[in-house]
């Protein structure tokens, strides 16, 4: 095996579900990552789990940019989840659906963010390396983002 086909196992589903959470279509994510895997191939890169997750978010950018007119006539899409778990009766609750919409619903650095600080646990300044921005960006995103979310869903509890 080589390393390059190590790099496709160790980190292929990891990238799809980063790359979904970002599209909202497991379909587009599995696409997304086979792109950067393919325009990858086997070159050598200094940090590739750096430079794959920096080339899912711009490849993830682009669909969405593709589909913008399309879901502009079809509406916004339903966000479908990658795997079921097995206890997913339980944990898909009406408050889980609320906070992924108040998610989908933030403007784009900011759903980043959140979605490689929480979904991906990635420390600010890989956040910022990733998004090829300042970590005081990436901070000041996610606040702005988290501030949105508690207004959001705070409107929605009461």
């Amino acid at each position: 095996m080589t390393a390059w086909d190590e790099l496709f196992a160790e980190h292929y589903v990891a990238l799809v579900r980063l790359a979904a959470n970002l599209v909202d279509d497991p379909d587009s994510a599995e696409d997304v990552v086979q792109d950067v895997f393919a325009a990858l191939g086997p070159t050598r890169v200094d940090e590739p789990l750096r430079y794959l997750r920096t080339a899912v978010v711009n490849r993830s950018r682009s669909a969405l940019r593709r589909r913008r007119v399309a879901r502009a006539f079809a509406g916004r899409a339903t966000r479908i989840e990658l795997a079921e778990p097995a206890d997913s009766g339980a944990v898909r609750t009406a408050e889980r659906q609320t906070v992924l919409a108040a998610i989908d619903a933030l403007p784009q650095r900011q759903r980043e963010a959140v979605v490689l600080r929480y979904y991906e646990d990635l420390p600010v300044t890989e956040i910022a390396t990733v998004l090829a921005t300042t970590p005081s960006a990436v901070s000041s995103a996610l606040s702005r983002a988290l501030d949105t979310l508690a207004t959001t869903l705070g409107d929605r509890n009461d």
